[in-house]
């Protein structure tokens, strides 16, 4: 019977026995008065250690209440068994008890309450006193693994099992000279923070030893090696071009616009976003909105990425977080259709878009079906696109769209202040593609950042760029491709969820090609070496190269459009329905491409994706220095996950394969289920400059982009 119920059943019995003395004819029944209990309100430990304390609390059980109880304790060695913090309280009040300083003859404590009302009453516990369990001392969040001088951190430490009435932790930094940084407070409690401020200059060796000790037990710390970088460029005054992407189908996302950067300050600009939401019914639809930024700020983190914080009018404020690879370029994310990406690149010119421009959109149509569109539009005279030598494919299983269409004569609307055009592209007479109005972001003459807008019958959300041919606008021809090597990545979508390709083509005479690639899709069960391929090719004036059959003969077959630019770039977009992808290709410099190619400090990002293409894909956005062997490239750097947190440790290894610049190795610290687990890589040189990454293993899918930081 629970204490409740005894008191409700003693007080029942009370009333009871006042009725049946109350009249009614009926003799006056005799209750004797009901006897004292006194019980433990939750159970008390059965041992504790030497000094540790616990809350104890007992009840008395009688006519009356809040009877007064008193506490005492009794073991083998008299007068040191503890102490209470009261020696007499009212029952159902909390009492402290704390053990003694030393295990008592017999090892055990008697704790009793006694009723002093009745004294013959009474409860008690016995509790075995045993060895203090040692002190420990953890970082409660990991500290940054890397940390630009001049900058501050907060590190938190948390400590265990200290019985002492202030647990706290002395922080302390070390390194080879005396200029090793300081915190602020040099004493924290558990898991309260301390600003730890990065020593002015790198120290040699590079490295600052932080360590947290407990206070009460000396020998008991922890500590960690944190790497002290030279201040990390700051973002350059200028108006920047920006875009956020998110994951493909009823998740895709994109936010696209301009902001002016002016001493740490955001001055203006404006943005578009196309996302999905839902109505009253819960049925998808599509969101489309256009906003002014109305102003914000910028910074460099502690570990030197950077974070611009946006202003925006109708909704509140925005945090982007990368890394920058020059003043004028951040995010380094370049790796177009990697899922989750950001590209931030100074804006160099606003005129009016003319000539050919290679297009890839990507993200979900009105159903939120995975959907993505490639080709070529031409601007063929100011602001109109008469639809001569332009033309668009569609892949797009969830309409049945799929297929190449023609466009009826269509318009560009002249900049805004920003930079801002407007897009619309109106079906040809015979085309199944719906008017689509896009939101263009001018970056300079040869590129241009788009999203869908509000007011087309496409009703998706899709965003991508465009990319100028110049006076190669209609002028492609064999011998614009002939002997030239493309590295190409692209992220997409097969019967076992995301897909991700890497790798290598050459254009050989005769409509022939050959190349090395990488796929991953998670189906694999052990690291893959780079594929080689055969496959075919052509081309026709618009720039527009069809690829067919390019398989291994066993794994792959797959086929594809690559829409070339004027100046060796081009945007590559999967026709097969089944295996949907879309991405960016990149000319590869002629002449041997080695691991001495891949030297110096490069940005990284990349998109880590889960098996399901529609889920948020973990970004990664860091440095990484590569210092070339005999034959192979040792690689050590620093990365976060894009949101602001503290850094983790890169490393790894690469060994050339291929004498076109294919490199395989290791590297460690990108897992996101472990930092500590190398993965399987594979990496296709550009140029010195620039390469693209891809996991060949089953263990996750990552595909990234590096480039040189200037």
């Amino acid at each position: 019977m629970t204490l409740r119920r005894t008191i409700l059943l003693l007080l029942t019995i009370d009333i009871a026995a006042v009725l049946t003395g109350c009249g009614g004819g009926l003799p006056a029944i005799s209750i004797p008065s009901a006897p004292i209990s006194v019980l433990f309100l939750g159970n008390p430990p059965t041992s504790m250690a030497i000094n540790a304390s616990t809350i104890l609390m007992v009840g008395v059980i009688h006519n009356s209440s809040n009877d007064p109880v008193s506490w005492s304790v009794t073991c083998g060695s008299p007068g040191a068994c503890g102490h209470f913090s009261s020696s007499v309280l009212l029952s159902s009040s909390p009492v402290t008890y704390t053990a003694p300083a030393a295990i008592p003859t017999g090892t055990t404590v008697t704790l009793t309450a006694t009723s002093q009302a009745d004294t013959t009453k009474s409860i008690s516990a016995t509790v075995t006193i045993t060895p203090p369990i040692p002190i420990s001392v953890t970082f409660y969040v990991p500290p940054p693994a890397a940390m630009q001088v001049n900058s501050t951190a907060p590190i938190r430490a948390a400590i265990a099992n200290d019985v002492s009435a202030d647990p706290e932790v002395e922080w302390s930094a070390n390194c080879s000279t005396s200029q090793c940084g300081s915190f602020n407070p040099t004493a924290t409690t558990s898991e309260a923070a301390s600003n730890f401020t990065a020593p002015p200059t790198v120290p040699p060796g590079d490295t600052v030893t932080v360590t947290a000790t407990s206070m009460t037990d000396p020998t008991k710390s922890v500590s960690t090696n944190i790497v002290i970088t030279p201040a990390a460029p700051t973002l350059a005054n200028g108006t920047y071009v920006f875009q956020l992407s998110g994951p493909v189908g009823s998740s895709a996302s994109f936010i696209t616009g301009v902001l002016v950067a002016n001493n740490g300050s955001i001055t203006g600009g404006e943005q578009d976003v196309a996302n999905f939401t839902t109505d009253s019914n819960d049925d998808l639809v599509p969101f489309n909105q256009f906003s002014k930024i109305t102003g914000g700020s910028y910074a460099t983190t502690p570990d030197g990425n950077l974070q611009i914080s946006i202003n925006v009018a109708q909704y509140g404020t925005e945090t982007l977080n990368g890394a920058l690879v020059s003043p004028a370029r951040g995010f380094v994310a370049d790796l177009y259709g990697s899922v989750g990406n950001g590209t931030l690149v100074v804006q160099t010119a606003a005129a009016a878009p003319s000539g050919g421009y290679a297009v890839s959109l990507y993200g979900g149509d009105k159903y939120g079906q995975t959907a993505r569109i490639g080709g070529v539009l031409n601007v063929d005279s100011p602001g109109r696109i008469s639809g001569a030598g332009s033309v668009l494919d569609v892949v797009d299983p969830g309409v049945y769209l799929s297929g190449t269409d023609s466009l009826a004569a269509s318009t560009v609307s002249a900049p805004d202040a920003f930079g801002r055009v407007t897009v619309q592209l109106l079906s040809g007479g015979t085309s199944l593609l719906p008017s689509l109005y896009l939101a263009g972001y001018i970056v300079d003459s040869t590129h241009i950042q788009l999203v869908e807008t509000a007011g087309d019958n496409y009703l998706g959300a899709l965003g991508g760029m465009a990319l100028g041919q110049g006076s190669s606008t209609g002028q492609f021809t064999i011998g614009s491709v002939t002997g030239s090597s493309y590295v190409f990545g692209v992220t997409g979508v097969d019967k076992y969820g995301t897909l991700q390709v890497a790798g290598i083509c050459s254009f050989n005479t005769g409509g022939a090609i050959g190349g090395t690639l990488n796929w991953n899709d998670q189906s694999g069960k052990t690291a893959q070496s780079p594929i080689p391929f055969t496959g075919s090719w052509t081309v026709d004036p618009t720039g527009r190269v069809t690829l067919t059959n390019l398989t291994d003969g066993a794994t792959f077959n797959y086929s594809a459009h690559l829409y070339l630019t004027g100046n060796g770039g081009g945007l590559l977009l999967s026709d097969d329905i089944s295996e949907t992808g879309s991405g960016q290709a990149y000319q590869q410099q002629t002449g041997t491409l080695t691991t001495t190619s891949f030297s110096g400090s490069y940005g990284i990002s990349a998109s880590q994706t889960g098996n399901s293409y529609t889920a948020q894909s973990p970004i990664v956005i860091g440095s990484v220095t590569a210092t070339p062997g005999t034959n192979t490239d040792t690689i050590a750097g620093f990365a976060d996950s894009a949101n602001g947190g503290s850094d983790y440790v890169i490393n790894g290894s690469f060994t050339t394969t291929a004498a076109n610049g294919v490199l395989s190795g290791t590297m460690t610290g990108l897992g996101s289920a472990s930092r500590t687990t190398p993965g399987n890589f594979t990496l296709y040189l550009v140029d010195s400059t620039r390469a693209i990454v891809i996991e060949t293993d089953s263990a996750e899918l990552t595909l990234g982009y590096l480039q040189l930081q200037q």
